[in-house]
């Protein structure tokens, strides 16, 4: 049951009030305690390397959240204080945390939301308020969050908001008229599932913007910097060539809620006048969900003056998680979303631990890393999948992390043989990994294996074969991981990977025979009935 007022939200425990403020696939299954993504957020017991999906939080992080709330449950109930007047004061104060661990310029503005697909309503916002009509550029669903075909259109993407409002999917949000808003895909990959020409796609988004100035609609340009399977495209060239020669007349959001970005990077994007999306979860390692847009002066200027924000973000966020001089904020309600602000801070605690440790710290554990997963032994159930697109970016110096920390595996069809694993299998598998399997063995060696709760990056459509899409998982560091690992020696560092990433093909190895024999089964019962 979700509390009444915030005050009686305060009353939970941390971890149930995490669960809490945003939308239903962070819900908590009254029987597992886990939500859609298989994690809670709490400490857990698992071997992880989700982040690319599914971040759980560390055992730090929660204990400083966990302080936290009891503090702001005493600020609120001793001090007979607004409830909102306090989340705006936490809020405020986070910024001012995130604004001097990006090293961000003066006229930056932040706003916060619960997720990255919660914020494309502000992107969409900010572009028309500069123009009645817009085109958004963007890349195909696989590879950015799921909900963002429909916040990119102005449609609501859950039949229930952040802030419990419930709605219809797919409905237009109210100030977000359709006329007015064209959607245009710019695909990453080709039809077989292979990353497009960096060349050829840069000709594509030109076209695309071309196209639609030349109908009168102000473009938005989306960039994905680390996507699902840790894309970068358009290219920073590209991207810098087309800031220059359409300035005034783009506006450019970068999807970097994935996290794995450096500050040097981030400001790079900004000052060309993009406007950068991050998440507290997912690389940085708070729980699902919270995010923060952060706009380049040339979109804070022009929202200062705003006098209103489209009705339908009132049903998403509230007056504080804007940017305080910004007028139109005053057509928000003045309200509070804990469960956001903890988690925010939850990633914000690991962000703040990460940039603290050295760059040569950083870099050891990332490479360290990058070459187990680029020396698997023959033995395992999976190989390695590269892109040229999803490697280490080209900016000198290299900050570590703009090193690729997200990889992707595929299930190898020699080690399938004749079985049939299809994509659907593939999510059962990816289910079935974070699942204590024990009570369907005997031998008390294979009960270790099938007893270990492993994460992983869900499987994402990147590799298609005769048989259609072939079944693929992302193995990803976390900050958190990082700065729990910067102390091992080398020789320990990569001793840790080449471990856990056996541990986790013996239990993908599990997984599937126990799937295939549940089919022989079934087909079985089917038979003799």
């Amino acid at each position: 049951m979700i509390p009444d007022t915030p005050r009686d939200e305060l009353l939970l425990n941390t971890c149930e009030l995490m669960s809490l403020g945003g939308d239903d696939r962070i819900t908590l299954d009254e029987r597992s305690g886990l939500n859609s993504y298989g994690c809670a957020p709490e400490p857990m017991r698992t071997l992880g390397y989700s982040s690319s999906t599914a971040s759980f939080i560390g055992a730090a992080a929660y204990g400083y959240v966990n302080s936290l709330h009891d503090q702001i449950r005493g600020e609120v109930a001793v001090e007979d204080r607004n409830a909102a007047d306090v989340y705006e004061a936490y809020l405020t104060r986070a910024a001012a945390r995130i604004w001097k661990v990006y090293g961000l310029a003066e006229g930056t503005d932040l706003a916060f939301g619960p997720s990255g697909t919660d914020l494309e309503y502000i992107a969409l916002a900010c572009a028309l308020e500069a123009s009645a009509k817009v085109c958004n550029i963007v890349v195909e669903v696989d590879e950015v969050g799921s909900g963002c075909q429909h916040s990119q259109a102005g449609r609501y993407f859950a039949p229930r908001t952040a802030l419990g409002r419930e709605v219809e999917k797919g409905d237009p949000l109210p100030g977000f008229e359709p006329d007015n808003i064209r959607v245009e895909t710019v695909p990453m990959r080709q039809v077989d599932g292979s990353v497009s020409d960096p060349a050829l796609h840069a000709e594509q988004i030109r076209h695309a913007i071309a196209t639609s100035i030349a109908h009168g609609e102000r473009p938005l340009l989306h960039v994905v910097h680390r996507s699902k399977t840790g894309i970068v495209l358009p290219e920073w060239d590209v991207l810098n060539a087309l800031a220059g020669e359409y300035g005034c007349e783009l506006d450019i959001v970068v999807d970097a809620c994935q996290g794995r970005i450096s500050p040097d990077c981030l400001r790079r994007y900004l000052e060309i006048g993009a406007t950068v999306l991050v998440t507290g979860s997912k690389f940085i390692g708070g729980p699902p969900f919270s995010a923060v847009a952060i706009f380049p002066k040339v979109i804070a200027e022009r929202m200062a003056n705003a006098t209103s924000l489209p009705a339908g973000l009132a049903h998403f966020f509230t007056k504080a998680e804007m940017p305080g001089h910004w007028k139109a904020r005053k057509t928000l309600d003045h309200q509070a979303n804990f469960g956001m602000l903890l988690r925010l801070e939850a990633g914000l605690f690991e962000l703040e631990r990460l940039l603290a440790h050295s760059s040569d710290q950083l870099e050891r554990v990332i490479s360290a890393f990058a070459a187990e997963l680029r020396a698997l032994p023959d033995d395992l159930p999976f190989e390695l999948l590269e892109s040229p697109a999803s490697g280490d970016l080209e900016f000198e110096p290299l900050h570590p992390l703009d090193r690729q920390s997200l990889f992707v595996i595929a299930l190898k069809p020699s080690f399938l043989g004749d079985r049939r694993i299809d994509f659907d299998d593939a999510r059962a598998i990816y289910r079935m990994l974070y699942r204590d399997l024990s009570d369907r063995f005997e031998d008390p060696a294979v009960k270790l294996v099938a007893r270990q709760i492993c994460h992983v990056g869900q499987p994402v459509r990147c590799l298609r074969g005769d048989q259609g899409w072939h079944p693929t998982y992302r193995l990803s560091l976390s900050a958190g991981q990082i700065s729990d690992l910067v102390g091992l020696d080398d020789e320990l560092l990569r001793a840790r990977f080449r471990n856990d990433i056996a541990r986790i093909g013996r239990k993908i190895e599990l997984a599937i025979d126990l799937l295939c024999a549940d089919r022989e089964s079934v087909k079985g019962e089917a038979q003799v009935v």
